[in-house]
């Protein structure tokens, strides 16, 4: 179904009419998949439209139209996650608080991930909390170019 929904608009069309035209040849009310995508009610009307979604809201419809259950869970920052490219075997959890990453952890696993892909913060937590494997980001470059900019900002 995400891939139909992906053709769609690659063509031009109205993500909103597409998503709208997809929902009612399976069957799915908008009330159904709202809850299915994890998104209030009144955000998926307004996408259904005509309203453009935000990085975060897209992931969230493209992982609810996945139906595939055997899936790796990368949970990060919804600023890194606007650079990462995956591909349909990674679901993507956009957090921007603690408690949000928490809750992505839990949500992840009882949506059927095979393991879970997060930040050094994060994974302590992780394998405390679920029963699959948790692999940990490591930054390289990101991390080092940071402190060099750092440095340049402050003049040291």
């Amino acid at each position: 179904m995400s891939a139909r929904l992906a053709e769609c608009i690659a063509r031009g069309e109205n993500f909103g009419d597409c998503l709208r035209k997809l929902l009612a040849e399976k069957g799915i009310t908008p009330a159904e998949f709202s809850k299915k995508a994890g998104l209030p009610k009144s955000t998926l009307y307004k996408i259904l439209n005509g309203y453009k979604p935000r990085y975060d809201t897209l992931a969230k419809i493209f992982s609810a139209l996945y139906d595939r259950r055997d899936f790796i869970a990368l949970i990060a920052a919804r600023y890194v996650l606007e650079d990462v490219r995956v591909d349909e075997r990674v679901r993507v959890y956009p957090t921007s608080t603690l408690e949000d990453a928490i809750v992505a952890i839990v949500r992840a696993e009882k949506d059927g991930a095979r393991a879970i892909v997060c930040a050094p913060i994060l994974s302590s937590l992780a394998e405390k909390l679920v029963d699959i494997p948790v692999m940990t980001i490591k930054p390289g470059k990101s991390v080092e170019k940071a402190v060099e900019h750092a440095i340049e900002m402050v003049s040291l």
